[in-house]
C-alpha cells in the first residue's frame, strides 16, 4: 500500500500580512541607516503585456 500525499491548507491572507510586515520592517531599518529602499524592473523582450 502506498501513502497518499496529505493536503496542506494555507491561509494566503495571513501569509501576505506577515510578509508585508516583514518587508515594512526591513525597509524601515534601511531608511534609518540612510539607505532609500527602491524597486527596479528589467523587461526582456517585446511583449506589450509586460509594459505596464
Amino acid at each position: 500500500m502506498t501513502e497518499r500525499p496529505s493536503a496542506r491548507i494555507i491561509d494566503g491572507v495571513a501569509i501576505s500580512r506577515q510578509l508585508r510586515a516583514d518587508v515594512a520592517a526591513r525597509a524601515g531599518e534601511l531608511t534609518r541607516k540612510g539607505v532609500r529602499p527602491g524597486l527596479a524592473v528589467i523587461l526582456v523582450g517585446e511583449d506589450p503585456a509586460s509594459q505596464v
